[in-house]
């Protein structure tokens, strides 16, 4: 797998563009928000909670109430950013909750019969970035002629648990399905040459949903939300990088899709050609269209 060197060069990149990142009051997203600012980018956060009190917003920094899982509230803070800053170039869908459930648990109510697990985590961690997706490249692709940059990006929160066993139920099973929309919207978008789609995919770091100072007892490292945004704003600013996911750990960085060594090279010795299957699927899909 390929390593990566996170260069300060690269970053200035998104000097005066626009970056509308949800979950972005705490962990990785209010630290993706600063490191944003601090390049002289302006920046939209949209959360639930606002952020801490010495938050305020300015002429290059607002704060939006948003509920990734209510197409509505999505729909307003997009309508919203447009307003306030004329455009949108970079999105990061990262809002998201720890597990609820691992979908084996029983409930009951109070009749004795089977109720159906929460979906609170499926909701959040999967239904939250598909519609976000999905909004973010309505907005952008209507937007394009105003884009300093010739592409804009939209980047998702994975996980290092997006590609291994973890036993986190609900959680794990919705970071596999991020994992799912990049390899099943790349080709798309890339063909389209608009709008580039990638991913971090994080190990342990310090946020609120993590009890950090037991993890590090354990043995494990924990690395800062600061180190995370470096390679969210990386995938921002490079308009070279395209279905990419970046696992992280300590502060290091590694591309683990694309990448000689990476998860798909390493399919590539299971399956039937991959080009050749993508182009059979496009053309079902077409047919389909048109039928």
């Amino acid at each position: 797998m390929a390593q990566i060197t996170v260069s300060d060069d690269i970053l200035a990149n998104i000097k005066d563009q626009v970056v509308l990142i949800t979950g972005g009051s705490s962990g990785i997203g209010r630290a993706t928000a600063q490191l944003c600012l601090d390049l002289g980018a302006r920046v939209v956060i949209g959360d639930l909670n606002p952020p801490n009190p010495e938050f305020k917003d300015t002429d290059k920094a607002h704060y939006l109430e948003v509920n990734v899982t209510s197409w509505e509230s999505l729909r307003n803070m997009f309508d919203q950013a447009d307003k306030l800053f004329g455009g949108i170039d970079h999105v990061f869908a990262n809002a998201g909750v720890g597990p609820t459930t691992d979908f084996l648990d029983i409930n009951l109510n109070e009749a004795g019969e089977l109720e159906p697990p929460s979906l609170r985590t499926i909701n959040v961690n999967l239904l939250g970035p598909l519609y976000t997706i999905n909004m973010a490249q309505a907005y952008m692709k209507q937007l394009a002629s105003r884009r300093p940059m010739k592409t804009g990006s939209i980047v998702l929160t994975a996980s290092a648990s997006s590609f291994q066993n973890f036993s986190a139920g609900d959680y794990t099973i919705a970071k596999h399905g991020v994992l799912g929309m990049v390899r099943g919207l790349v080709h798309k978008l890339g063909t389209e040459g608009i709008i580039r789609l990638n991913a971090v995919a994080p190990s342990w770091t310090q946020t609120g949903m993590i009890p950090a100072d037991y993890i590090r007892s354990m043995g494990v490292p924990v690395q800062s939300p600061e180190a995370v945004a470096r390679s969210v704003v990386l995938l921002f600013a490079d308009e070279t990088r395209h279905g990419e996911v970046i696992y992280s750990s300590e502060g290091n960085f590694w591309e683990v899709n694309k990448s000689e060594g990476g998860l798909l090279h390493m399919t590539k010795t299971l399956l039937f050609d991959d080009d050749i299957l993508e182009g059979v699927m496009r053309n079902m899909n077409e047919q389909a269209a048109q039928s």
